[in-house]
């Protein structure tokens, strides 16, 4: 692949137990965990238009959440439409009374809005 493409080879995982997925989480550099969950979200966001489950919703957000650090240096109209998607998320959180959910997606498209927003 090209620098600007990305390859994954598919590998599937199964730990014997939480700690032992953890301790091999915890061996991954934090700013590659980042661009994994960044991509891994960006992937689910691709295919989120084709279903309306909140599953899916809460899914991709909390992926690309995950990575909020990334998309603080995106362009401003890529930060609004990631916090209109906190938006979505943290309304049907309410709905399904996942109040802790909510707050955090509610926090975090706040924090990916602009400045300014706040007078527009």
């Amino acid at each position: 692949p090209t620098s600007s493409e990305k390859s994954y080879e598919t590998t599937t995982m199964k730990f014997p137990h939480d700690k032992v997925r953890e301790a091999a989480y915890g061996l991954i550099d934090a700013n590659e965990r980042c661009r994994f969950h960044h991509d891994i979200g960006m992937a689910l966001l691709s295919n989120i238009q084709a279903t309306d489950s909140d599953e899916i919703l809460f899914s991709t957000v909390h992926q690309i959440n995950r990575s909020a650090s990334l998309l603080l240096g995106y362009p401003a109209e890529t930060r609004l439409s990631m916090a209109e998607l906190n938006l979505k998320a943290g309304s049907r959180a309410i709905q399904c009374s996942y109040f802790m959910s909510a707050f955090s997606y509610l926090q975090v498209g706040a924090e990916l809005l602009p400045a300014d927003s706040w007078k527009e």
